[in-house]
C-alpha cells in the first residue's frame, strides 16, 4: 500500500440463504417472499426478536433490497394481519350475509361462532395479530376499515340493535357497548385455548356452543327488566345475617 492511498474498512459479510434466491428480473413474486419469511420468523423466534437483516437472508436478498418493499418489520406485520382481517371479513360475511332477513339473534350467533372458528383454525395468524407488544390498526378513514375489527363491531352492534327492537335482547344496553362485551367474550376463550392446548378442553364444536349459549343468554331481554334472577341472592335461598 502507498503512503496516499487510504485504509479500506473490513468487508461486512452477510449470510444470505441462495437457495430462494430468484433469478433477476423475477422479482414481482417478492412481496409475498418476504411476508411468507417473515411469517415463519416471527411464530418460531418471536416478533420482537426477529430484524429485517434475518428477513432479507431468509429470502436470499440484502436488507437494503428488501427495504424497496417493506420500510420496516410493522409494515410487514401489519401487511400480514390486513390479509387476515380480511380473510376474517370474508368469513363474517358469509356466516351473516346482507338482506338474509332472519331472527337477529340467530344472526348473532352466527357471526360469533364464525369468529371463534376462524382464529382456531388459523392459530398462527391469531398468535401473530394479538400477541404483539403494539397493535397497529388501519386508520379510522382508510378505505380499508372495513377490515380491520371495526367490521366485526358494526356488525355485531347492528344485529345487537335489531334483536333489541325486536324485544329479543335488552334494550337498555347500548348496541356499541354490547358489542364490545361480546367481542370480548369470544375473544377470551379463543386466546385460552390457544395460549394452553394442553388443558382438558372439550371439543370445540362444544366449545363454541358453550361460549355462545352463556353470551346469548346474557344478551336475553325478554321478561327482564333487572339483573337476571339466577345471579340474585333469594333465587339461591341465600340469608345474608348482619
Amino acid at each position: 500500500m502507498s503512503k496516499n492511498a487510504m485504509p479500506t474498512s473490513p468487508r461486512r459479510e452477510y449470510v444470505i440463504s441462495l437457495d430462494h434466491r430468484k433469478a433477476r428480473g423475477a422479482g414481482c413474486e417478492r412481496p409475498a417472499e418476504i411476508l411468507k419469511a417473515a411469517r415463519e420468523l416471527f411464530l418460531t423466534q418471536g416478533v420482537e426478536t426477529v430484524t429485517t437483516r434475518q428477513i432479507a437472508a431468509r429470502v436470499g436478498i440484502s436488507q437494503t433490497a428488501l427495504y424497496v418493499y417493506f420500510s420496516s418489520k410493522e409494515e410487514m406485520l401489519d401487511a400480514l394481519a390486513e390479509e387476515a382481517w380480511r380473510s376474517l371479513a370474508q368469513a363474517l360475511a358469509t356466516a351473516d350475509p346482507e338482506g338474509q332477513g332472519s331472527d337477529p339473534v340467530l344472526r348473532l350467533r352466527a357471526i360469533l361462532s364464525a369468529y371463534m372458528r376462524f382464529w382456531l383454525r388459523r392459530p398462527d395468524d391469531y398468535r401473530i395479530i394479538f400477541m404483539r407488544k403494539s397493535l397497529r390498526n388501519c386508520p379510522t378513514d382508510d378505505d380499508r376499515r372495513f377490515a380491520t375489527r371495526d367490521g366485526l363491531l358494526e356488525r355485531l352492534a347492528k344485529r345487537f340493535k335489531e334483536a333489541a327492537e325486536a324485544g329479543l335482547a335488552r334494550d337498555s344496553w347500548r348496541p356499541e357497548a354490547a358489542a364490545l362485551a361480546m367481542w370480548a367474550a369470544v375473544s377470551g376463550p379463543v386466546a385460552l385455548r390457544l395460549a394452553f392446548p394442553d388443558l382438558d378442553w372439550p371439543p370445540e364444536d362444544e366449545h363454541v356452543q358453550a361460549t355462545i349459549d352463556m353470551i346469548i343468554q346474557g344478551c336475553d331481554g325478554r321478561g327482564q327488566n333487572g339483573p337476571a334472577k339466577a345471579l340474585e341472592p333469594a333465587a339461591e335461598g341465600v340469608t345474608f345475617v348482619d
